[in-house]
C-alpha cells in the first residue's frame, strides 16, 4: 500500500471512530454567567482557582466568585487583565505595562500590591503579562518577549530576544516555547534549548500539560497536538480529536485523571475520557454561551471554568448529570422516555427517537405528536397523535386509528387487558397472542389524559381540560355504565386537577395542595398523611411514578426536587435549576425511574439524566465561609470582636464552595434552635437586644444540618443612656430639671401672687361696681315706683277727669233734658234759648278733651302715633277720641255722655270705626286698642 493511501485509510478510519466516539458520549450540564452575573467587562482573558474562590482575568479589571456572590475590583490604572495565577494565599495578575499581587486584607477585601514598580519602566514598556508561573520559590510573569521573575522582594528581567508563547512548569521545571526556535528550559537566568524540540519550531505551541509521570501533551494552534515522552522524543498525538481541533484552533489545554479539556478559539470545549478515548464537544450548540475559550482550567472537585471571549461558564463533570442529546438535534418536545434492551426510546412532538451508544436517530415513519409509551411484555406500545403503534423489533406497526393515545392503563384481574384514554375516549385492548383485539368503549364520549383504577370495575379519568370523574364499567369493561361528575364541585379550579395514585390510594393535587378520596363515605377530604410526610413542601407534585423509587417533585416555582422515595426526606436533594430552567414543558412535565438512583427527565429538545446515589453519595460539608462583614455598608475586621449598636445593621456575607449542594442556614443566640435560611449568601442582622449575640452558621447537607458550623459572636452594645455616660447624663438632667423646678417654682409663686393681688383689686373693683349697680338698681326701682306711683294718679286723674266730665256732661244733659220738657211752660223763649245754647257750647267745649288729651299722651304717649302709623288717613279727631275712650276700657254708656251723643250714636260709631281699623268680626277692638 502507498503512503498516500495508507493516509487516506487512516483518515477515513479515524473519521469513523470519531463519529463513534463523539457521539456515543452524553454531555454534563453547563452553567453560564453572562454580563448581568459579573457586572464587569465581556471578554475574560484567564481563570485561577484558590480558597474554594474563583478567580478570573477581565477587560476592565479582577473577578472574585465565591459560589454565591462575583466581586470586582479594579487596577489602580484600570487597565485590562490579561492573566491570574493563584499562589500561597496571594492572586497574581498581569496587565500593560503593569503586574503584581492582591492580598486579602482583615475585611475581606482584596489590595493590589504592584511589583513592577521594583524595575525600571522601560523594562516593560509595551509589554502586557499573558501568563504567570511558581516556579522554584519564584513567580515568573511571562509577556510575548520577555520573564520578569520575582523572588524575594526584587526582579530579575531575562529577554531571550523571541516571541514567548506557550509554558508551564511540569515536573518541578520550567518550559517554555520559543517561536522559530523550540522548547526550553529555565535553569537559573539561562533559558536552555531542549533538543528534540526543534521539530515544533515553526508551530505555534500554545499550551503545554504533564498528562502522567512520561508523558507531557504539548498543543499548537493550527497544526494539533504532540506527545513528549520521558526519553525526550516528541511524536504526534495519534487520535482522531488531533484532525478535529486543528480546524478550530486549538488555545488552551486542562487535564485531570478523568479527563482531557481542549479549548479551542473556534468551536467551544473538547472532552476526552482519558480511559476510553471517547470524547465529545460543548459548544453553542449545546448550551455554551459563547465558542471562543480563552482560558481554561479543571479544579480539585472536577469543575472545568472556561474564561471565554463572551463570558464565563463552568461545568461540573462530577455532578453525575448529564444530558442525552450531545449534538443537540432539533427534536422538539420531550412527552415520554422508556429504556428498553439497553436504548432509550424517547417520544416527542415530532416523532420518535432512540438514544444508545451509536448515538440519537429518528425512527422513520413514527412523524407527528407522541403522548404515551408502555412496555407490555417485549414490545413497546404507542400512544401517536395518529393512532396506536406497536414497536417489535424495531418494526413499526399500527394497531389502532383512534387518535391521540394519552395513557396505556392494564386492567385489573384481566390478564392481557389494557385500557387507553384517548381523543375521543376510551379503548380496550386485548392482546392475543401477537394481536390485538381492540374494541372502542361505549358510554363515555370525552377525551380522556389519564386513568387510575379504584377497584376492578371503578376508575376515575381525567379530562385534559375539565377536571375528573369517577366511572364504573361494566363486567367485561365494554361499556361505561355510570358518570360520577360531581367531584369537580369540591376543588376551586377544576382545569387544573392532577390525578395520582398513591400507595392505594386516589389522590388529587390542585391550587397547591393534596387531597385523597375517601371510599368509605366517597367524599374528598384533605390528604393530612401526605402533607405531614411532605412537610414544608406541600406545594409539590411528583413528575414520576409516586411509588416508584426514586421520586421526582415540582415545587410550584419550578424547582425540581429528588427523594429516594415518598417519606425519606433526609435523601432530598435540589436539582440545580439551571440544568433544565426554562426547558421544561409546562402542564406535561415528565420524569421515568431507570433504575434505584437514576432518573431521566424530559425537557424541550433534551433529557437531563441525574445519578441520584451518586451526588447525594458524593455531597460534601463544607465549612461555611465568612468573606466580609458589613456594618452599616462599611466593612469590617472579620477576625476581630465585632461590635454593633441596636440599630445598626450587620450584613454577613457567606458561602460555600460553588456546586457543594449545601444549604446554609442561621441561627441566632446561644443554643439557637431557630433556624432560618441564608438567602443569597448573605445574614442581615438588625435590632438585636443588646449583650454577646452568637451566631452559629451552618451547611445542611441531604437534609440534615452539618456539625461543620462557623461560629460568630457580635457584642450588641448597650444604648449609650444605659451606660457611664448616660448615668451622667442622667444626674446631670436630674439636677437641671430640680433647679429648674425650684425656679419655675418660685416664679409660679410670684407670679400666683401677682395674680392673687391682681384679682383682689380686680374684685374690688368689682364689688364696688356691683354696689353701684345695685345702688342703681335700688334707685331705678324707686324711680320705676316713683313712675308708677305717678302714673298710678295720672291714670286716677285721667279717670277721674274722665268721671268728672261724664258726670258734668250728664247733668248738662239731664238739665238740656229737663228744659226741653220744660220749654213749652216758659214763657222767656229768649233766655231759655240763651240757656240750652250755653249748655250745648259746654257740652262742645274743647277743653275738657283737650285737658283729658294731655293727661292720657302722659300715659299713653305713643298710642296716637302708632294709631296714625298703623291707620293713616283714616281716623278723624271723633275717632281719635273714640279710640282713646276705648283704651281705657271705658263702656259705650260711659262714653256717650262724653262724646255728648247718645249710647245708640255710641254704637254707631263703634260700628264704624272697626271698619276704619278693618277689624274682622271675631276680633275685640277694645283689646287690639289697649294692645297697642
Amino acid at each position: 500500500m502507498s503512503i498516500k493511501g495508507s493516509k487516506i485509510l487512516l483518515f477515513i478510519t479515524f473519521g469513523w471512530l470519531s463519529l463513534f466516539v463523539t457521539i456515543g458520549q452524553n454531555r454534563p450540564p453547563i452553567h453560564n454567567f453572562s454580563l448581568n452575573h459579573y457586572n464587569a467587562g465581556i471578554q475574560n482573558w484567564g481563570i485561577a482557582y484558590g480558597e474554594n474562590k474563583v478567580f478570573v482575568a477581565n477587560n476592565e479589571g479582577l473577578l472574585e466568585f465565591d459560589g454565591v456572590k462575583w466581586r470586582f475590583y479594579q487596577l489602580p490604572n484600570q487597565t485590562i487583565i490579561r492573566s491570574v495565577a493563584y499562589f500561597d494565599g496571594k492572586i497574581y495578575t498581569g496587565s500593560y505595562e503593569e503586574f503584581g499581587y492582591w492580598e486579602r486584607q482583615p475585611t475581606g477585601i482584596l489590595e493590589y500590591h504592584s511589583l513592577s514598580k521594583l524595575i525600571n519602566a522601560e523594562a516593560y514598556e509595551t509589554e502586557s503579562i499573558w501568563g504567570i508561573y511558581q516556579w522554584n520559590n519564584q513567580i515568573i510573569f511571562k509577556s510575548f518577549s520577555s520573564l520578569f521573575i520575582y523572588t524575594n522582594g526584587a526582579i530579575e528581567v531575562i529577554e531571550p530576544q523571541m516571541t514567548l508563547l506557550g509554558a508551564n512548569v511540569i515536573d518541578d521545571s520550567f518550559y517554555i516555547f520559543g517561536r522559530n526556535h523550540g522548547i526550553f528550559e529555565l535553569n537559573g537566568s539561562d533559558l536552555q534549548l531542549v533538543r528534540p524540540s526543534t521539530s515544533l519550531k515553526d508551530f505555534k505551541v500554545q499550551s503545554m500539560v504533564a498528562l502522567d509521570k512520561n508523558h507531557v501533551l504539548i498543543g499548537t494552534a493550527l497544526n494539533g497536538m504532540f506527545l513528549w515522552d520521558k526519553q525526550g522524543k516528541i511524536s504526534r498525538w495519534d487520535h482522531p480529536l488531533n484532525e478535529v481541533v486543528k480546524q478550530n484552533q486549538l488555545n488552551k489545554i486542562s487535564v485531570n485523571a478523568s479527563n482531557i479539556f481542549l479549548g479551542t478559539i473556534k468551536n467551544g470545549l473538547y472532552v476526552m475520557n482519558r480511559t476510553t478515548g471517547g470524547y465529545y464537544n460543548i459548544s453553542t450548540l449545546s448550551g455554551l454561551q459563547n465558542n471562543t475559550i480563552l482560558g481554561s482550567l479543571v479544579n480539585e472537585r472536577g469543575i472545568v471554568w472556561l474564561a471565554l471571549d463572551n463570558g464565563i461558564s463552568a461545568i461540573p463533570m462530577h455532578f453525575n448529570a448529564y444530558y442525552l442529546n450531545p449534538a443537540n438535534y432539533d427534536i422538539g418536545g420531550v412527552y415520554d422516555m422508556l429504556n428498553f434492551q439497553g436504548e432509550t426510546y424517547i417520544a416527542t412532538n415530532t416523532g420518535m427517537y432512540i438514544s444508545n451508544q451509536q448515538g440519537m436517530h429518528f425512527v422513520q415513519g413514527s412523524q407527528g405528536h407522541i403522548w404515551d409509551l408502555t412496555l407490555v411484555d417485549d414490545l413497546i406500545v404507542c400512544g401517536h397523535n395518529l393512532g396506536t403503534y406497536q414497536i417489535r423489533d424495531k418494526q413499526w406497526e399500527l394497531i389502532s386509528s383512534n387518535n391521540g393515545g394519552y395513557d396505556f392503563k392494564p386492567v385489573r384481574g384481566m390478564p392481557d387487558t389494557y385500557i387507553q384514554g384517548n381523543y375521543t375516549g376510551l379503548s380496550l385492548y386485548e392482546k392475543q397472542g401477537e394481536q390485538w383485539q381492540v374494541t372502542q368503549i361505549q358510554g363515555l364520549e370525552f377525551p380522556v389524559k389519564k386513568i387510575v383504577f379504584e377497584k376492578e370495575n371503578i376508575a376515575w379519568v381525567a379530562h385534559p381540560y375539565k377536571g375528573i370523574f369517577r366511572i364504573h364499567f361494566s363486567d367485561d369493561h365494554k361499556n361505561v355504565i355510570k358518570i360520577e361528575r360531581e367531584y369537580n364541585e369540591f376543588f376551586k379550579n377544576s382545569y387544573t386537577i392532577k390525578l395520582f395514585e398513591i400507595e392505594g390510594q386516589i389522590a388529587f393535587y390542585n391550587d397547591q395542595q393534596w387531597f385523597v378520596f375517601n371510599p368509605l363515605e366517597e367524599k374528598i377530604g384533605s390528604f393530612d398523611s401526605l402533607n405531614t410526610i411532605l412537610k414544608s413542601d406541600q406545594q409539590s407534585y411528583p413528575i414520576t411514578d409516586p411509588n416508584s423509587s426514586p421520586v421526582v417533585f415540582k415545587k410550584q416555582d419550578g424547582t425540581l426536587f429528588v427523594r429516594r422515595n415518598l417519606t425519606d426526606e433526609d435523601s432530598q436533594f435540589y436539582i440545580p435549576n439551571s440544568y433544565y430552567g426554562g426547558h421544561l414543558i409546562k402542564g406535561e412535565e415528565r420524569a421515568v425511574v431507570l433504575d434505584d438512583s437514576i432518573v431521566q427527565i424530559a425537557l424541550y429538545n433534551d433529557i437531563l439524566v441525574v445519578n441520584n446515589e451518586k451526588i447525594t453519595g458524593t455531597s460534601l460539608s463544607f465549612k461555611p465561609k465568612i468573606n466580609r462583614i458589613l456594618k452599616n455598608g462599611v466593612p469590617q475586621m472579620i477576625d476581630s470582636s465585632i461590635r454593633m449598636k441596636q440599630r445598626d445593621t450587620l450584613a454577613i456575607e457567606v458561602s460555600t464552595p460553588f456546586l457543594s449542594n449545601n444549604t446554609m442556614v442561621y441561627a441566632l443566640g446561644e443554643g439557637g434552635s431557630n433556624y432560618r435560611k441564608v438567602e443569597d449568601g448573605k445574614i442581615v442582622i438588625t435590632n438585636q437586644n443588646f449583650g454577646s449575640l452568637p451566631i452559629s452558621i451552618q451547611p445542611v447537607v441531604k437534609g440534615k444540618l452539618s456539625d461543620k458550623a462557623t461560629l460568630l459572636t457580635v457584642e450588641v452594645e448597650k444604648p449609650w443612656f444605659l451606660g457611664m455616660w448616660g448615668a451622667a447624663l442622667l444626674i446631670l438632667i436630674l439636677l437641671f430639671l430640680t433647679a429648674f423646678i425650684l425656679t419655675i417654682n418660685k416664679y409660679v409663686l410670684i407670679r400666683h401672687k401677682k395674680y392673687l393681688e391682681v384679682q383682689f383689686e380686680h374684685q374690688k373693683e368689682l364689688n364696688r361696681k356691683e354696689e353701684a349697680l345695685r345702688h342703681e338698681k335700688k334707685l331705678n326701682e324707686l324711680q320705676k315706683h316713683q313712675h308708677q306711683l305717678e302714673l298710678k294718679n295720672k291714670t286716677k286723674e285721667l279717670a277721674n277727669t274722665a268721671m268728672e266730665m261724664t258726670r258734668k256732661n250728664e247733668m248738662l244733659m239731664k238739665l238740656k233734658e229737663d228744659l226741653n220738657y220744660f220749654k213749652s211752660e216758659i214763657i222767656d223763649k229768649s233766655r231759655y234759648n240763651k240757656l240750652i245754647s250755653g249748655i250745648d257750647k259746654h257740652l262742645k267745649d274743647s277743653k275738657d278733651w283737650e285737658l283729658f288729651e294731655s293727661n292720657f299722651n302722659d300715659i299713653h304717649d305713643t298710642f296716637f302715633r302708632e294709631l296714625h302709623k298703623l291707620h293713616p288717613e283714616k281716623l278723624t279727631p271723633k275717632d281719635l277720641k273714640l279710640c282713646a275712650y276705648l283704651k281705657m276700657n271705658l263702656s259705650s254708656k260711659e262714653i256717650a255722655p262724653l262724646m255728648g251723643i247718645s249710647i245708640r250714636g255710641v254704637e254707631i260709631h263703634r260700628y264704624r270705626l272697626r271698619k276704619k281699623l278693618d277689624l274682622s268680626t271675631d276680633q275685640n277692638m277694645s283689646e287690639y286698642l289697649i294692645n297697642i
